[in-house]
């Protein structure tokens, strides 16, 4: 809350105008956020999002100078959208006027978009007829949150009825309604049952048939007229029947209802359907208006419009069975004894009030709340300008949508469940068949161990090449969805290009590397722990170049071998299993062959076939 002191307000001013960095960062994120949740409302992809971060940086201040915030702003679009069934985003004063008159009713700007849109008034036009109600309501002196919330609740029957000046007419039967203390929908449902001329016929013959001065009521083609085209007018045509039953106790100071009044109005309920208890409470209010006004005659004031006179009125209070009115000074006047000039002033009083929905909404905010909003609002301002500025929201719009092209395109192509099972499936059924061939004695030991790692050696190749191919197909996609067309844009193209670039030689070289590899058995020296004092050596024999080789192998240390069955193959395999494949495993690897088998692969020349002759 802002400080009433001088110097307070001076701080408040100096916070105004003190700016940091982590403010714009804060309006920033702040900004996006909301535009983004609106966005996911409207079901929109980005194209309109720089328009909704604009429309948001440029509202908000006027919403903070009501009291609100950068999420009031939010509601306010998102509610006006959701009323109208359609994606529009309403433009700042629309908006602006649509909370400050959320503010003044007390209702939500959803149910009075709602409300309005029903009877064909569009976003536009509501603001300017809540204002003109609004004000028609203060120029008579009535209470505008209850007098509005009638006109809200009763508004669909604009559907059906005529109303003289529309919503404007309709406001003014609510007014009434309110000043009379009646509720107006009795009126609607009796202009119901006299829309046809059966109904009307039957009501205004009730009407005869209680012996009462019912004016219109009485004649059917009337009735059925001030139902369909003056639903007002029929309202003081009950008005009118309802205070007949009415006197004023000189003893309580107070009017009441009649005896003959009580029974009448009871039995005028059963044959029209009024309720007796309603027309009981609009009898003495009108009763007590028209003494109201009665004072004011005899001041013999001169007024100007009906309106003047209906603001006098209300503004009456009876105090020791005297209608008096408060002057600007504080002292008390009866009606009757008001000169004109203290008339004209407080006439002068309501007529230069606020007028537009905003400054009605302000003047209902205390001074500590209008200085904290004023001194936010300046920050809102300078924040959500800058942080909207046009190339900006084209550059981070740009960085947020290249980001997520390469992103979007690895997710795509890396992420396959389906590929990784398969793989793994193999390798499992690769495991089965190594124990399965060392089981059934159809290979040695070493032939099916070789065998394995051969072809884990073959998936490792497989599932690299597959990841680069991945890799490579999402830059590709990433850098073909780029429009080159900020600076930004064109910088990740040429990052894009070069990374191409490189992947293509890593490409072309393993493909070369590929070409001149000779797959035989793998070197499994990795498996192997311990220390050789001496290392496998070759010794060529005196026979020819193409004829047979004799190889001495000297090979010492010692071989440690510790077999972990862990992951979902080894759920298949028992415990008396898994120690014969203990048994092969380290049998073949201290073997002699084995030895062999390594110090073949270890050989460039990797012979296809075992020598003839091994010394160990």
């Amino acid at each position: 809350m802002a400080d009433n002191t001088e110097d307070g307000f001076l701080n408040e001013m100096k916070d105004a105008t003190n700016f940091s960095a982590k403010e714009f960062e804060y309006g920033y994120e702040r900004i996006s956020s909301t535009a983004g949740q609106i966005n996911k409302l409207f079901g929109q992809t980005r194209e309109r999002i720089n328009e909704l971060k604009t429309s948001l940086a440029d509202t908000s201040p006027g919403i903070v100078r009501l009291g609100g915030d950068l999420g009031a702003v939010a509601d306010t679009i998102s509610e006006i959208a959701i009323a109208s069934r359609r994606n529009v985003v309403a433009n700042k004063e629309d908006v602006e006027q649509m909370y400050a008159a959320q503010k003044i009713l007390g209702t939500s700007v959803g149910e009075l978009s709602e409300k309005f849109m029903d009877i064909g008034v569009g976003i536009s036009q509501i603001p300017e007829e809540l204002e003109k109600s609004i004000n028609y309501i203060q120029s008579i002196g009535g209470n505008t949150k209850q007098v509005m919330k009638d006109v809200q609740d009763n508004m669909g029957q604009m559907n059906r009825y005529q109303f003289e000046g529309g919503v404007q007419g309709l406001t003014k039967m609510a007014a009434q309604a309110s000043m009379l203390r009646f509720d107006m929908g009795q009126t609607f449902a009796l202009a119901e049952k006299v829309l046809t001329p059966e109904g009307a016929i039957e009501t205004a013959a009730a009407f005869q048939r209680l012996g009462i001065s019912a004016g219109a009521l009485a004649d059917p083609f009337a009735l059925m007229n001030q139902s369909i085209n003056d639903p007002s007018g029929l309202q003081n045509s009950l008005a009118d029947v309802a205070k007949q039953f009415t006197y004023f106790d000189e003893k309580t100071k107070t009017f009441k209802i009649n005896p003959q009044g009580v029974l009448t109005l009871k039995e005028m309920e059963t044959q029209t359907g009024v309720s007796a208890r309603e027309m009981s409470k609009m009898g003495l209010a009108a009763a007590e208006l028209d003494q109201r006004l009665s004072a004011i005659k005899t001041a013999g004031l001169t007024i100007a419009s009906e309106e003047d006179k209906q603001y006098l009125a209300n503004i009456a209070t009876m105090q020791d069975g005297k209608y008096k009115v408060t002057l600007e000074d504080g002292t008390k006047k009866e009606l009757a004894e008001l000169t004109q000039p203290e008339f004209d002033k407080l006439i002068e009083q309501q007529k230069t009030g606020p007028k537009t929905l905003e400054d009605i909404a302000r003047k209902q905010m205390n001074y500590s709340e209008l200085i904290s909003s004023d001194v936010k609002a300046i920050k809102s301002a300078v924040i959500g300008g800058a942080v909207t500025q046009k190339d900006l929201l084209r550059l981070s719009e740009s960085a947020r949508s290249r980001s997520t092209d390469l992103t979007g395109a690895a997710s795509r192509n890396f992420a396959s469940p389906e590929a990784v099972r398969g793989e793994l499936t193999t390798a499992l059924g690769d495991m089965k068949s190594l124990y399965k061939d060392i089981q059934e004695g159809k290979k040695t030991p070493t032939d099916a161990l070789s065998d394995y790692l051969k072809k884990m050696g073959e998936q490792g190749e497989n599932i690299n090449s597959k990841l680069l191919s991945s890799f490579n197909k999402s830059i590709k996609e990433a850098r073909d969805k780029n429009p080159n067309q900020t600076g930004l844009d064109k910088m990740v193209q040429e990052g894009y290009n070069k990374i191409l670039n490189e992947l293509d030689k890593t490409e072309k070289a393993d493909k070369l590397k590929e070409k001149n590899t000779v797959y035989g058995n793998k070197n499994i020296s990795s498996l192997i722990e311990g220390r050789q004092t001496k290392d496998l050596k070759e010794s060529s024999s005196t026979e020819g170049a193409f004829g047979s080789k004799s190889q001495n192998v000297t090979y010492d240390g010692t071989v440690n071998v510790n077999v972990n069955f862990t992951g979902n193959g080894a759920k298949d395999l028992n415990p008396s299993q898994m120690e014969q494949v203990t048994k092969a495993i380290t049998s073949t690897l201290r073997s002699t062959a084995f030895a062999q088998t390594s110090y073949n692969n270890a050989n460039p020349g990797n012979p296809t076939k075992a020598p003839k002759e091994v010394t160990v």
